[in-house]
């Protein structure tokens, strides 16, 4: 019979900081601001204990997040950095403290009650700004079967990203979500996944995705990953707005320092992908853009470099270019000039670095540069944008 290793012989503690600046200019592509521009920090203490010993264990988390500014003005906040006032000014600061009980059976089933940060394809978190995001609800988890990881829950609660405040529900009409579902290892090389969810009075979605590995030689392989989305619509009266079937396959070469991949995905049904969630695992969900709009085709090519091949360890690159089109834009601005399909692009690149060694060791800085070309009236016109990101994590326990 298994037992926990102890509340405090099992517990780990770090302190996260983040500092993070971003800049969106809409090129003069959109009326009113013509471009969001703000620079904030973050720190964020995670606790998590371990598990009382005995049978059934019990543990407690806490998570404590505080978001300062750097700088902002009133024509360049709504980032999403910082948290706004009623006058539209960035507030100096935000903070908040969440917490969550947990319970261990024979170690391989856990419960849990309190704040949520669940990471699978139909409830993911949201870390894209300066702090992330949280849930609050209860789960259980379970890999008791060798290879096989399945997991439900229900989260009735959402933390923003820039706020100390949390609502009622994880949408804005204060809807609690149910998910459940799991993956199994076939091999080192291939897994499923297999995840249902419920929005309540929305919507009903089921995913499976699919990865696969195939060693070529030594040093190159091919991957291949699929992802689908069935998403149906629980309220006839709102215009068929969640109905849709979204897919995409990825494949990946990699070889030495390099990776070469290509990417298609598609949308089908009467509305575009709606979801509230920080990740999709569609293939081109990217920067900016998910490329998700109705009947929407997206096209990608990606490459990947490891600078470990010139003798530089920690420095990667990345750059990809995805091309939309055949999106159904059924807006009535293009009725008049008989416009009703549309096309957009965008182009992304990263530099990111970890310092190896040295006082400074584990420092991570982190450039996301897109150039999006859109119409205006699809999704916000055309923005050129650029993220630097700094982070370090001082572990605790």
């Amino acid at each position: 019979m298994a037992e926990g290793e102890g509340f405090v012989e099992g517990a780990s503690a770090t302190l996260y900081n983040r500092t993070v600046y971003f800049n969106r200019d809409f090129r003069d592509s959109t009326p009113g601001q013509s471009k969001r521009e703000e620079s904030a920090t973050s720190f964020l203490l995670n606790f998590q204990s371990g598990f009382t010993q005995g049978p059934i264990g019990f543990g407690a988390d806490v998570i404590a997040m505080q978001g300062i500014k750097i700088d902002s003005s009133p024509s360049r906040a709504g980032t999403g950095l910082l948290a706004l006032d009623n006058n539209g000014r960035a507030k100096d600061e935000y903070a908040e403290i969440r917490g969550a009980v947990k319970m261990a059976i024979l170690d391989d089933t856990v419960l849990r009650y309190g704040v949520h940060q669940p990471e699978n394809p139909v409830a993911y978190y949201d870390d894209s700004r300066l702090l992330p995001n949280h849930y609050q609800g209860y789960s259980i988890t379970n890999n008791s079967i060798d290879a096989l990881f399945v997991e439900a829950g229900r989260l009735t609660d959402r933390g923003e990203m820039n706020s100390s405040n949390e609502t009622d529900g994880i949408h804005a009409d204060g809807k609690d979500l149910t998910y459940f579902g799991g993956t199994y290892t076939f091999t080192d090389n291939v897994n499923l996944s297999l995840y249902g969810a419920d929005s309540e009075d929305q919507y009903k979605r089921g995913f499976v995705g699919f990865d696969w590995t195939i060693p070529l030689s030594e040093g190159t392989s091919l991957n291949t990953y699929v992802a689908y989305y069935d998403t149906s619509d629980e309220n006839k009266n709102d215009g068929d707005e969640y109905d849709n079937q979204a897919g995409s396959i990825a494949v990946t070469l990699s070889t030495g320092n390099h990776a070469f991949g290509l990417a298609y995905q598609q949308m089908n049904g009467d509305g575009r992908y709606n979801y509230d969630d920080g990740e999709i695992y569609l293939a081109n969900s990217v920067q900016y853009s998910d490329f998700n709009g109705i009947d929407e085709k997206s096209y990608q090519a990606r490459y990947d470099y490891d600078f470990a091949g010139l003798g530089i360890p920690g420095l990667t690159f990345m750059t990809r270019y995805i091309y939309g089109t055949d999106i159904d834009v059924n807006a009535p601005e293009h009725a008049a000039d008989g416009v009703t399909r549309d096309n957009h692009w965008e182009r992304d690149s990263e530099l990111r670095y970890t310092v190896q060694n040295g006082m400074l060791e584990g420092l991570n800085v982190r450039w996301r540069n897109a150039t999006v070309r859109q119409d205006a009236n699809f999704d916000g016109g055309d923005i050129d944008e650029n993220r630097l990101i700094v982070g370090y994590t001082w572990t605790l326990l």
